[in-house]
């Protein structure tokens, strides 16, 4: 699995951060504020350098492999 450098998590729990804010701001009705951290959140992911964009990828889809092989698994010991 790739490592992200301190500046790469800061920037991820950052548009982490700006998600939950967005989805906060809708729940409660105010879609200004919810609007105005979707651009926030968006910003800073397009500001993701290709090589940070490249270790996400790789991230998520190491996670998938093993969420997918956990779950092959579990069906086998079911059946």
């Amino acid at each position: 699995m790739t490592t992200l450098t301190p500046d790469e998590q800061r920037l991820d729990q950052h548009i982490t951060d700006c998600g939950r804010r967005m989805i906060a701001a809708h729940a409660a009705g105010d879609l200004d504020d919810a609007h105005q951290w979707r651009a926030l959140m968006y910003e800073a992911i397009k500001s993701r350098s290709p090589e940070h964009q490249a270790k996400m990828t790789a991230r998520i889809d190491s996670a998938i492999w093993f969420q997918g092989a956990e779950a092959l698994e579990l069906g086998r010991v079911a059946s």
